[in-house]
């Protein structure tokens, strides 16, 4: 990946921060996510080509069926709790439970391969 696309999720951590939320961008810096201060929910973003997707992230009750989440918007640059406070649609979880997936379990599966440094 190139300098430019890192330059990119360096300046919209910088901006998502500014907004009062914690950042934490991939060790090889295309890509990280976002929380709160309390670690409820994750929205994740990343390089699309030549645009930076964001998606929420759940658990359901039947993951095979559901995934682990679902994308929610591109190129956003500002109000970054408008992503965060998105709900997972009906077409994304069907009839299946589910919940956020919180900071803690987010990097319980992600931190070793991501190696998520705080911004």
């Amino acid at each position: 990946m190139g300098d430019y696309q890192k330059q990119m999720i360096r300046k919209l951590a910088e901006k998502i921060k500014a907004e009062g939320f914690r950042v934490f961008i991939a060790e090889r810096g295309t890509y990280g996510f976002f929380t709160d201060a309390g670690g409820t929910r994750v929205v994740s973003f990343g390089m699309d080509l030549t645009e930076i997707a964001f998606s929420g992230n759940y658990v359901t009750s039947a993951p095979k069926n559901t995934g682990t989440g679902w994308r929610i918007a591109e190129n956003v640059t500002s109000n970054f709790a408008n992503l965060f406070n998105a709900y997972a649609p009906q077409w994304a979880v069907g009839s299946a439970t589910w919940k956020y997936k919180t900071l803690e379990k987010y990097l319980a599966e992600y931190q070793q391969s991501s190696k998520f440094l705080e911004v």
